[in-house]
C-alpha cells in the first residue's frame, strides 16, 4: 500500500478516492471493523494525499430487498445515514470530502433499479450527518456511469435533472461524473461518447443556479488490452491528454480522478483487468508520462 501511494504522489497526484465501503466494515450490525480502510486512509495521508471518500454500498441486513442485489441494493436511508455520521466521527480529522454512493443511475450499482427518490433521501440523511458533524465537509453526488434511459438504468442528465426537480440541490456540494468515452477520444461525435456529459451536466448546474459548485470527474481513463472496445496503450494516453485539455476549458471543475492505478488482473480479454496506467509488474504505461507532465505543468503555474 505504501509503495502504491508513493507512485501516486510521485505522479504528482493530489488526491485519492477510496470505498469506504460500509459492507465490508459492518457486515454484522454493530459491529464495525474500520480496520481496512485505515489502512488506505492512512496511506495516503502519510504521503500527504487528500482523500475523496466513497459512502458506498451496504451490508444485507442494511436493506428492505432481504439481501437481493448484494452489497450494492439500495439501503434504508436512515441506516445509511447513520454509517455515514459514524464515518464521519471515525475519519473527520482525515476526510473531509464525502462522495454519496457510486454509479447509483444504473441497476449493476443501486438495485433492484436506480430510483431518483430513494437516492434522495439517502443523500439528504448523509447530508445532515456529514453537517451535523463536519460544518466545513463536502457532500458530492455519486459518480454517475454512463448510460441511457433504457428501462434498467437512468442516463446521467436525467438523473441530475430529477434531483433538481425534487429540491435535492440543498444537500450536495458538488455533483460527480465517470465521462468515459473509450475507445473514442473524448471529443468524438459518437452518440456513446459518454464525455460530453460534462458539459451537458455543467449546464443543467449552472441554469439552476449553482454556478458555484463544482462538478467532479470521479472516474476517467481507459482499458487498455485486447477485449472488445479495449485500446492500446499509446491510445489510452491520448484520450487521457485530450480529456484533460476539455475538462480545463470548463469552469468550476473538481480534480480529476484518473481509473485506475495498477492493471486488477492478468486477463487480456478482460477490460476491468486492464484500466490501470501502471502494468501488473508495476512497469509504466505511456499515460503516467501524460500525468506526470500535467501535474508538473500545474505545479509551475503553466
Amino acid at each position: 500500500m505504501d509503495r502504491q501511494m508513493a507512485i501516486v504522489a510521485g505522479a504528482g497526484a493530489t488526491w485519492v478516492r477510496l470505498d469506504i465501503d460500509w459492507a465490508l466494515i459492518e457486515p454484522v450490525r454493530g459491529q464495525k471493523d474500520w480496520t481496512a480502510t485505515d489502512r488506505v486512509v492512512r496511506a495516503a495521508r502519510a504521503h500527504a494525499l487528500s482523500v475523496l471518500a466513497i459512502l458506498t454500498y451496504a451490508p444485507a441486513w442494511a436493506g428492505p430487498h432481504g439481501g437481493v442485489g448484494g452489497s450494492k441494493a439500495a439501503p434504508h436511508p436512515v441506516l445509511f445515514g447513520e454509517f455515514a455520521g459514524a464515518a464521519v466521527d471515525h475519519y473527520g480529522d482525515q476526510i473531509s470530502h464525502w462522495e454519496i454512493w457510486n454509479e447509483p443511475n444504473v441497476t449493476a450499482f443501486f438495485a433492484p433499479a436506480p430510483d431518483v427518490g430513494l437516492y434522495a433521501h439517502l443523500l439528504r440523511q448523509a447530508a445532515l450527518a456529514v453537517r451535523a458533524r463536519q460544518p466545513h465537509g463536502q457532500v458530492i453526488v455519486g459518480g454517475l456511469a454512463p448510460s441511457t434511459n433504457n428501462g434498467r438504468d437512468i442516463s446521467p442528465t436525467s438523473f441530475v435533472e430529477s434531483l433538481y426537480a425534487l429540491g435535492a440541490d440543498a444537500d450536495f456540494d458538488g455533483i460527480a461524473m465517470h465521462p468515459y468515452s473509450y475507445p473514442e477520444l473524448p471529443d468524438s461525435p459518437a452518440w456513446y461518447n459518454a464525455f460530453q456529459n460534462l458539459t451537458w451536466i455543467r449546464r443543467i448546474m449552472d441554469e439552476r443556479g449553482d454556478q458555484a459548485k463544482l462538478l467532479w470527474p470521479t472516474e476517467f481513463g481507459a482499458p487498455t488490452g485486447t477485449g472488445a472496445r479495449a485500446v492500446s496503450e499509446l491510445r489510452q494516453a491520448e484520450i487521457l491528454d485530450r480529456g484533460l485539455d476539455m475538462i480545463a476549458e470548463l469552469h468550476e471543475v473538481g480534480p480529476v480522478f484518473v481509473y485506475s492505478l495498477v492493471d486488477a488482473g492478468d486477463d487480456r480479454d478482460d477490460l476491468e483487468d486492464n484500466f490501470g496506467v501502471l502494468r501488473r509488474d508495476y512497469t509504466e504505461k505511456p499515460a503516467v508520462a501524460v500525468l506526470r507532465a500535467r501535474a508538473e505543468g500545474l505545479r509551475v503555474g503553466r
